[in-house]
């Protein structure tokens, strides 16, 4: 399908296959880099085939847009690192009711890396671990001990 260009500054004709890139899955920046035209142009050639009725042939909505993957949903690096996380978690909320803020002013860190840190997704430094000792009054070993399952 050939759609030829409209309006006053348009002298350029699209080459053939545009259409049919878009219909097997190409993105609008991929079509602006192949064929020489600005992402905004192509928008507008899309927008038009979409009003004579043409259609995509793949479907992209299964596709992953990327993104951060929030930090709840993502597993801890290792049950050692979950286990110093949850005993952090218990020496700031529940023994000292301190905020992210104040337990990362303690420990040298920004709030986010505590947050991380409690929920094992911190792969630590020796630092980081003696610090933590040293704050939660305790040794580095009884810090990284797993728990006993029962």
């Amino acid at each position: 399908m050939s759609i030829q260009p409209q309006g006053a500054g348009s002298k350029k004709p699209w080459p053939e296959g545009t259409i049919e890139d878009w219909q097997n899955g190409a993105s609008y920046g991929w079509l602006a880099d192949k064929y020489g035209r600005s992402y905004s142009t192509v928008v507008k050639l899309i927008r038009r085939a979409k009003e004579m009725g043409t259609e995509r042939v793949a479907h992209t909505t299964g596709r992953r847009r990327g993104g951060r993957v929030a930090l709840a949903l993502q597993k801890p690096l290792s049950y050692g690192h979950h286990s110093i996380g949850v005993r952090l978690n218990k020496y700031r909320e529940i023994d000292h009711a301190y905020t992210y803020q104040q337990m990362a002013d303690q420990i040298s860190v920004n709030r986010l890396t505590v947050k991380k840190m409690e929920l094992g997704l911190h792969d630590f430094t020796i630092r980081e671990l003696q610090t933590l000792a040293i704050v939660m009054s305790t040794t580095v070993e009884e810090l990284m001990k797993p728990f006993v399952k029962m």
